[in-house]
């Protein structure tokens, strides 16, 4: 079924007429719970073969609440604890003690969210908007997934698997199900089905997904509960397909204990190869993605994973971040990179990035990793989308997908707006010559394909004698072509005959950086179009001065 336009379903409106009926008997802090709760009971009974009528036959019932109990108790065991995971009906009980719960009722009776008017997608993200908004912890680092970053990782992840194919998907932070549900309808209109596991640590957010889960008639007990890092939900099964938006700068301390007893495990736990500071553990989900991986003689497996900027650079050369990245491209799992543009995530602006991670490469790939700078593909996003000012249309996806299948480097040949907007671009080969009609646009680098070794660096420290303190020292980030100790002989001892190499600070670093590879500065002006903006400030500058006017710039 295809989704609706997106429009608002619960309007402001329609949600402070439902402050104004709990205004006086519960706490603001109970209307969100509240309003989660019967806007999921209008929902299931909507998507009924034979759609119901609890909330009417509860809005006049003599006794509403036990209507309402008795009404939950000839529901399928799976529906009654997605509803015991809202708290139905403690809330419909406190909601009767104050004479409420019929006028709750019949208000969320008289609100059609049918199927046919507003489809799975658009229900997934009314249920994420209102977690999220009614929160206590709206600052945790999870971000909505725009749907175009979702369409994009779908389409790389599963770019191998034509018609007929089927796989199981997994997301260990799966919110409300919004991105396993888009990528389950992306995939069956390419003739791909896929069984949907997950995980999710808000109680709430957990039982909304196992609804949509329900809904659309896959099983809600491959959704876990808790947290995925501390408790793995799906413990001992391995996934041919995986994507996942995980939370940003996710603060890890209150389970510090639990990740490093894992930890120390070595191989036999998800976190083998480095643990990041424990104020940002969005690696950490990587390292659990691939702990999940599907073996290659299975067929192995591709994962799609958001990150922030800091899982490519974050961290010293001896940090569990770097130790990690290390691990990556030592074990030749990272396929691409993209770099994607700025604002399109609601609630921050920062950079964010698509991995896209492969243990069954061809030979030929299999120490290559690919990058792409897509910052510069996006249009400005409609006024309704509440912070998230960019996005990209499946234009921008399509230019960005052809330049992840082939096996050459790519250029971009964009024409911007004044704005910045792109208002025409071409992709194409790096080596091509640029066809007609394209001479205006400024070509820049799209794609590369680099060695994974590239990304290595050897981290130096050299040592100088005490002056009126401490000895100094100094670090060098130094390429892998460089032996350590040529590199020092050549580049500082003719220059600091008393400088050593402290050959036991020496280490392994790994950082990933864009800006090595793509540059995003302006072509240098004609020096003409300099002259004459420099003669007419000039002139400008002498009109102000006194007898300005007969005077004559040299």
């Amino acid at each position: 079924m295809a989704d609706a336009p997106a429009r608002p379903l619960l309007s402001a409106a329609a949600i402070w007429r439902v402050a104004d009926l709990l205004r006086g008997g519960m706490e603001p802090v109970e209307y969100g719970p509240v309003i989660l709760a019967f806007t999921m009971l209008r929902r299931l009974e909507l998507s009924r073969a034979r759609p119901a009528c609890w909330l009417d036959a509860v809005a006049c019932a003599p006794d509403p609440v036990g209507r309402l109990d008795r009404l939950i108790a000839r529901l399928p065991a799976s529906v009654r604890d997605i509803l015991s995971h809202l708290e139905v009906m403690p809330l419909a009980r406190r909601l009767a003690r104050t004479g409420r719960l019929a006028a709750m009722a019949a208000h969320f009776a008289a609100l059609d969210l049918s199927p046919d008017r507003y489809g799975s997608e658009a229900m997934a993200r009314l249920f994420e908007e209102l977690v999220h908004h009614f929160s206590t912890s709206q600052r945790t680092g999870a971000h909505f997934t725009p749907p175009e970053v979702t369409d994009l990782m779908v389409d790389l992840v599963f770019a191998p698997d034509g018609p007929g194919t089927h796989h199981a998907l997994y997301d260990p932070a799966a919110g409300t199900g919004a991105l396993l549900g888009r990528a389950a309808d992306r995939l069956l209109a390419r003739g791909v089905t896929v069984d949907l596991f997950g995980q999710e640590i808000g109680s709430r957010a957990c039982a909304l997904c196992r609804a949509d889960m329900l809904l659309r008639g896959h099983a809600p007990g491959h959704i876990a509960s808790g947290d995925t890092l501390a408790h793995d939900g799906h413990a001992g099964r391995r996934f041919a397909r995986m994507l996942s938006n995980p939370p940003f700068g996710l603060d890890w301390r209150h389970i510090r204990d639990t990740i490093q007893a894992e930890h120390a495990r070595g191989n036999a736990g998800r976190f083998a190869p480095g643990l990041p500071r424990v104020s940002d553990g969005s690696m950490l989900f990587m390292l659990h993605l691939v702990a999940h991986m599907r073996g290659r003689r299975a067929g192995g497996a591709r994962i799609g994973v958001v990150t922030h900027g800091a899982a490519l650079s974050g961290g010293g050369p001896e940090s569990g971040e770097s130790a990690i990245r290390r691990y990556l491209v030592d074990q030749s799992l990272i396929d691409t990179i993209i770099a994607l543009p700025t604002d399109m995530f609601v609630n921050t602006g920062i950079a964010t990035y698509v991995w896209i991670l492969d243990n069954n490469r061809p030979a030929a790939r299999r120490d290559r990793v690919r990058l792409v700078d897509a910052t510069g593909l996006w249009q400005r996003a409609p006024s309704g989308s509440g912070e998230k000012r960019r996005e990209m249309t499946p234009a921008h996806i399509a230019a960005v997908v052809q330049a992840c299948m082939v096996d050459t480097a790519m250029d971009i040949i964009r024409c911007d707006g004044t704005d910045g907007t792109p208002e025409s671009w071409q992709v194409l080969a790096h080596n091509a010559p640029a066809p007609d009609g394209a001479r205006d646009g400024r070509r820049i680098a799209f794609s590369r394909i680099l060695p994974g070794r590239e990304f290595l660096y050897h981290s130096l420290t050299v040592m100088r004698p005490a002056r009126d303190g401490a000895p100094a020292r100094t670090a060098f980030r130094v390429g892998m072509e460089h032996d350590p100790q040529a590199w020092f002989s050549q580049m500082i001892q003719p220059y600091d005959p008393e400088a050593r190499l402290d050959t036991g600070r020496t280490g392994i670093g790994c950082a990933i950086s864009f800006a090595r590879y793509f540059s995003h500065d302006a072509p240098a002006r004609p020096l003409a179009e300099i002259e004459a903006d420099l003669r007419q400030s000039m002139a400008q500058l002498v009109a102000l001065m006194p007898d300005g006017d007969d005077a004559e710039p040299e």
